[in-house]
């Protein structure tokens, strides 16, 4: 079996069918939510917060059974019922579009995979196993979670601001680069939003006087 090719796809604005309206059909429309996919549901069926997000016009809702319906204007196709002939139904539909095709519970019948995801705001940290071991998956990313906490959200908005001021500030791309890898230093995580700022200022200001020497 050849490996997966490990990609972001950048979900914005794109048509996605969600086939199932049970807890595995909540989690995978909340991810896409959180990307800001547009959702069509087909189900009968649908759980409260999917109704929830339905009301809210986050999510398009055709309260209908599966039966073969054309899934070729989507791009993601996500077959998540309790009813694996309505699953592989799914799956014999959408293999003749070019969309990107899951199918819960079976791997086999998918052309791509979600892997277990560590989310910072910006920073994401995906592991996979390619389908071998999600338990595995799970507890890696578990151990990621730990290691990458919550204030490498704001850590990573900083060096995202500082990389477009030091670019701007700075010409010397030798001494660009040796500030960059200055502002990787744990002092820079661990240390308060604003403690981070006025340290980093202090670091610019001494390589720009070193400059007019």
């Amino acid at each position: 079996m050849n490996p997966h090719y490990p990609i972001h796809v950048k979900m914005e604005g794109m048509l996605c069918a969600v086939i199932g309206g049970g807890e595995v059909a909540q989690r995978k429309v909340g991810s896409l939510l959180e990307c800001g996919a547009k959702i069509t549901i087909i189900s009968p069926e649908i759980t409260p917060l999917l109704a929830e997000w339905t009301e809210q016009g986050k999510i398009n809702w055709k309260r209908e059974l599966y039966q073969g319906q054309d899934l070729s204007p989507y791009f993601f196709i996500v077959a998540a019922t309790n009813h694996r002939h309505v699953n592989y139904s799914v799956y014999e539909q959408a293999k003749r579009t070019k969309a990107f095709i899951n199918i819960a519970d079976r791997p086999d019948l998918c052309n791509y995979i979600v892997p277990s995801t560590v989310k910072r705001g910006r920073l994401v940290i995906s592991v996979s196993t390619s389908g071998a071991s999600p338990s595995l998956a799970s507890k890696l990313r578990r151990r990621l979670e730990r290691e990458f906490g919550q204030e490498y959200e704001g850590y990573v908005d900083f060096l995202a601001q500082m990389r477009l001021k030091v670019l701007q500030e700075i010409k010397d791309a030798t001494v660009r680069k040796q500030i960059f890898q200055e502002l990787l230093d744990d002092r820079y995580v661990e240390a308060p939003s604003l403690q981070r700022e006025q340290m980093a200022d202090a670091l610019l200001q001494q390589v720009k006087q070193r400059e007019q020497l």
